[in-house]
């Protein structure tokens, strides 16, 4: 049986969530328009992978208008920054909405 959605949900949780999921990188699904904003942007999908395990929370989180949890995800490496939209379908996986 599927976890249930929390009502609230601090940053740190959100955190916790998303490393726990992130783990496995079949359980990051990126939709198309996140793919043609990496093509756009030249930002492969070891990035997006990497930022989603390894960022760091700099907006959210918050409910989105199809239910789940979304933040913004930011990771510095190397010289490249990437931010990483990502929406949670709680504890199953994580859409990654958007790419910059």
């Amino acid at each position: 049986m599927a976890e249930i959605v929390p009502f609230t949900l601090t940053t740190k949780q959100a955190s916790d969530m998303i490393r726990k999921l992130a783990a496995d990188t079949d359980n990051i699904v990126i939709i198309g328009h996140a793919q043609q904003r990496q093509k756009q942007r030249k930002v492969t999908r070891r990035q997006v992978e990497l930022c989603v395990q390894r960022g760091t929370i700099t907006e959210g989180p918050f409910l989105n208008q199809h239910g789940n949890w979304q933040v913004n995800l930011f990771r510095h490496a190397a010289g490249e920054e990437v931010t990483c939209t990502v929406a949670i379908e709680w504890a199953s996986r994580l859409i990654v909405v958007t790419v910059f």
